[in-house]
């Protein structure tokens, strides 16, 4: 995956997702009404912790391909959309 690639998955991804959440928490909303749980603050709370758990994900486990050497670069933790080559050490 190119880093422009990861970059718009990083950033729709966790929007994607918490929409689904939300989606969902729209699905079981008398259910959550009937057992005194609020669905708005359960919504609110809910999508922000999906997408900071997608975010997380992607970070960690979608690879880029390294431009030097062709081989798997991650993202550098504090250091946005900066990656380091797992095989040949360089960050790009």
């Amino acid at each position: 995956m190119s880093s422009s690639r990861h970059f718009v998955l990083s950033f729709f991804g966790p929007v994607v997702a918490s929409g689904f959440f939300c989606g969902f928490i729209w699905l079981i909303w008398s259910w959550l009404e009937r057992h005194h749980i609020p669905p708005l603050v359960t919504m609110l709370v809910g999508a922000l912790v999906v997408g900071m758990i997608t975010r997380r994900i992607v970070r960690s486990c979608v690879a880029v391909t390294c431009p030097f050497c062709g081989g798997k670069s991650y993202e550098i933790p504090h250091r946005g959309n900066r990656f380091m080559c797992q095989v040949c050490g360089k960050d790009h």
